[in-house]
């Protein structure tokens, strides 16, 4: 098969493009917009009709959610320079002994001891 000809070519930007999520995307929002017009002029709605537009509702989120964190095949990776750790944290092979009984603590203070309400 030719490289250069157009059957080879068009799946890359079909994929960059990302056209099919965009069509996917614009049928839903036409969809939500002809469904919901539709509900609010409906006299008196039963629970099915309420519930096919919750449905259409909460398919929405999917949707949006499967657009948003589609990529194209064809990226390139980004590479962030950082600053190296600051400040110390506690590690697994580092111990810190907390003392529970609070004796080392200086206690000549005017305040009354903590009352615990059970």
């Amino acid at each position: 098969m030719n490289k250069n000809s157009i059957w080879w070519v068009a799946p890359e930007y079909f994929s960059r493009w990302r056209l099919f999520p965009r069509a996917f995307i614009s049928m839903y929002i036409y969809l939500l917009f002809e469904t919901t017009t539709w509900f609010m002029a409906l006299e008196d709605p039963n629970n099915a009709q309420a519930g096919l537009i919750s449905v259409i509702v909460g398919a929405g989120a999917a949707w949006f959610g499967l657009y948003v964190n589609s990529t194209s095949t064809k990226h390139e990776d980004i590479k962030v320079a950082t600053v190296g750790q600051t400040g110390v944290m506690p590690t697994a092979t580092t111990s810190t002994r907390v003392n529970i009984d609070r004796t080392e603590l200086d206690m000549d203070d005017d305040l009354p001891p903590p009352r615990r309400n059970l």
